[in-house]
């Protein structure tokens, strides 16, 4: 067991390397980011202590996919794999766990700690005895298949949303429908195969404006209800709406366009850090998004004509 967390330690430095930049440094810088990032919200979204554990609840989430774990099971023994299962969520939960006794939420705190308990416990996160049927076809396989990874994390944000409205939360509330757009972005992390790619007889512009526009409408239609909600509930403040919602939107078409800057091969160091300063100063995507569009049709040039 010590073995695969000294692995999955070189694995993660050995990544880092890869995109150009020192392991140690960029660990510390994320750190710092992810401190930065928590202050800030709880700074400005009033309950957000809640939500932080939903979000930590979600990570571990993550480490419960059932295949993953059907892997692990056929390497380690009953004992040695509850072991690891546990150790790895109670790593996770460390940040979470540290940052809310540093904001005095005790409760809380402790909470997150048997949440990941449990998580460790249940290890069939993405599997299910029933079909859920997807709102979009199967054209945009990205959002197919992401929503039928995330459809919890879906539910669960239109839950804080009701939640937000009915204790007269705007801010909250308000929060919860940006999260939408950042998951939607999240379904552009990976590349497709070369092949799904290839088999478009499309020029690269047109492409590309095919994904984003397909992009822009389900996220629109994901994130619908809680913009209507919103607007209906605090009239006052539809115009802070409509600004999330349009810089939602971009922050999608920035994740379909960083997607395609590098293909195929992995989004490098520079492209993320550049995509993280647009998601924080949003005038900045009036310059990365037309920078990305070039960089990923001079790429996509190479396959498609």
């Amino acid at each position: 067991m010590t073995t695969y967390f000294q692995l999955q330690y070189k694995r993660l430095l050995r990544s880092i390397k890869e995109l150009g930049v020192n392991p140690y440094l960029a660990i510390v810088v994320c750190l710092l980011i992810f401190l930065y990032v928590s202050n800030s919200l709880f700074n400005r979204v009033e309950y957000f202590q809640y939500l932080y554990v939903v979000l930590a609840a979600i990570a571990f989430s993550r480490l419960g996919k059932a295949d993953r774990n059907e892997f692990l099971k056929n390497i380690f023994t009953l004992e040695d794999y509850r072991k690891l299962r546990l150790l790895e969520n109670l790593i996770l939960a460390l940040p979470f766990f540290f940052f809310l006794l540093f904001r005095h939420f005790y409760v809380l705190a402790y909470v997150t700690l048997a949440c990941s308990l449990i998580c460790s416990i249940y290890n069939n996160f993405g599997r299910s005895n029933f079909n859920i049927p997807s709102p979009f076809s199967k054209k945009p396989f990205e959002f197919t298949v992401g929503f039928r990874n995330s459809y919890l994390v879906f539910i669960i944000l239109y839950i804080i949303a009701i939640i937000s409205i009915s204790v007269g939360n705007f801010n909250l509330g308000i929060f919860t429908y940006l999260v939408l757009f950042l998951v939607c972005l999240n379904f552009y992390a990976y590349a497709e195969p070369l092949f799904y790619v290839w088999i478009y007889a499309q020029q690269p512009n047109i492409f590309l404006k095919n994904k984003i526009r397909i992009a822009i409408l389900y996220s629109f239609y994901i994130s619908l209800p809680v913009a209507v909600s919103l607007v209906l509930f605090y009239p006052l403040k539809a115009y802070i709406t409509v600004i999330v919602g349009i810089c939602g939107l971009l922050y999608v078409v920035l994740g379909v366009l960083t997607k395609y800057t590098n293909y195929p091969g992995k989004v490098k160091l520079p492209q993320i850090f550049l995509m993280a300063l647009g998601i924080i100063f949003p005038p900045l995507l009036l310059l990365l998004i037309p920078l990305f569009y070039l960089k990923s049709v001079k790429k996509l040039n190479i396959y498609l004509k």
